[in-house]
């Protein structure tokens, strides 16, 4: 089986550093021309599953990348909400909630922002749902899943537990490939 990972391309909010799980933002213009790009990389490989998460960017993105293609929504793939801090960029979270942001810092897996999904809960989630999908889909398949930076390192990060949480990347207009084979995970191509 071969998992592609493909981040949604860039939003505004991404340029402007602002943390946003749950907000329903669109991607912008240089967003649309990294879908491209990735849409010129997969011409002519047989993807037989398209699945994104609950969000228009993603949504927006799979639209460009693989046009006339249906997908399906899977909401394991939901990027983690930030509660009272979507749409804040660090420094306004800063101001705002400057105990709580404090407290992220030093323990951002264990403490939850204002209003937010606790962080293991959503980590369960995204595991629980991507085995579910491994275990139920044929070995010789081909899915693609568009989807946010968050999501993919969690999985990442599940695979591969020795490649630190935070620095695993995933750069948008390109894609990352895992190959799953006798019940063993492997990279095949990674930020491509």
């Amino acid at each position: 089986m071969k998992l592609y990972f493909i981040r949604h391309g860039e939003t505004d909010y991404n340029v402007q550093r602002k943390f946003y799980g749950t907000d329903d933002v669109s991607i912008n213009q240089t967003g649309q021309k990294q879908c491209e790009l990735v849409h010129t990389k997969f011409k002519g490989r047989a993807i037989d599953k398209i699945l994104v998460s609950s969000r228009i960017r993603t949504h927006q993105s799979a639209e460009l990348i693989f046009p006339n293609r249906q997908y399906e929504v899977a909401h394991f793939l939901d990027e983690w909400g930030f509660g009272e801090w979507e749409g804040l960029d660090a420094d306004q979270i800063q101001a705002k909630f400057p105990v709580e942001w404090e407290r992220w810092l030093a323990d951002p897996f264990g403490y939850t922002p204002p209003a937010s999904e606790p962080y293991v809960k959503h980590e369960n989630r995204i595991k629980s749902g991507f085995r579910a999908l491994v275990n139920h889909t044929l070995d010789n398949s081909s899915v693609a899943l568009v989807t946010h930076l968050g999501t993919i390192r969690v999985i990442m990060h599940d695979l591969f537990p020795e490649k630190p949480f935070w620095e695993i990347q995933l750069t948008q207009g390109k894609y990352t490939c895992i190959d799953y084979t006798n019940r063993h995970f492997s990279v095949d191509t990674w930020n491509k």
